[in-house]
């Protein structure tokens, strides 16, 4: 009689649980990738792309666009009307601390501390009561070492479809500077990037370089003390 032969399968005897987790967790990271990926690819039309920087040694002229309108930023003025500030100012000269103090030379000299403490309150109040203005802004001081200008009415400004006319605003504006000396800085509101685009083609037609910013709708317009820059691209 012929034995007939059977095959015997050996099960494994490790434990395939880790396996089992390097595996999930490889599918799963996966499975991120590909998602962030999709998102990209959809957010990627809205994403601003800072342009590169170079310096410049040409005078920044400072636009906002807003609303699809273009508003200067006269600056220029506003340094005007606070020089006219500061010259109306008292002038406060801190004392020297006499080299004998006797009783009479100390009184004095604290009366002349104390003289000088309300020239500086005095000078302070006339800083925070400052009220500047331009064609387009309203200016006052923001904690005494920065200007905050804000939009004299929410409706300010030109419209992009009329600035390259030769009587419009912008073009007038724009020959009051010289390329050679001046260049355009824009600070770009999320709503406006079109009116930009205008905007910049019409500055480079008139021989000017370009630099701008984006800025979120929310944020004010601040010049600190440190002075003001928007690199040329």
């Amino acid at each position: 009689m012929r034995t007939r032969r059977y095959r015997h399968l050996n099960s494994p005897n490790q434990n395939l649980d880790s396996f089992l987790d390097i595996l999930t967790n490889t599918v799963g990271v996966l499975m991120f990738i590909s998602l962030f990926i999709t998102v990209v690819a959809v957010e990627s039309s809205t994403i601003v792309t800072t342009p590169l920087v170079s310096n410049t040694e040409k005078n920044p002229r400072f636009f906002e666009v807003r609303n699809n309108k273009i508003s200067y930023i006269d600056d220029e003025e506003i340094d005007r009307q606070i020089s006219l500030l500061m010259k109306n100012l008292p002038e406060c000269s801190l004392p020297e601390l006499p080299g004998n103090l006797d009783t009479y030379t100390y009184q004095f000299y604290l009366n002349r501390i104390q003289e000088y403490e309300n020239c500086r309150a005095q000078t302070i109040q006339s800083f925070r009561r400052f009220r500047g203005e331009t064609e387009h802004y309203k200016v006052k001081f923001y904690d005494l070492d920065a200007l905050i200008y804000e939009p004299v009415t929410p409706e300010t400004g030109e419209s992009y479809k009329t600035i390259a006319q030769t009587d419009s605003s912008f073009s007038q504006t724009l020959e009051k500077f010289d390329p050679k000396t001046d260049y355009l800085a824009f600070l770009v509101r999320p709503d406006s990037f079109s009116a930009f685009r205008t905007a910049r083609k019409q500055a480079w037609k008139a021989g000017y370089n370009v630099g701008w910013e984006p800025l979120k709708q929310e944020i004010p317009i601040i010049f600190g003390s440190n002075g003001r820059t928007v690199g040329v691209q």
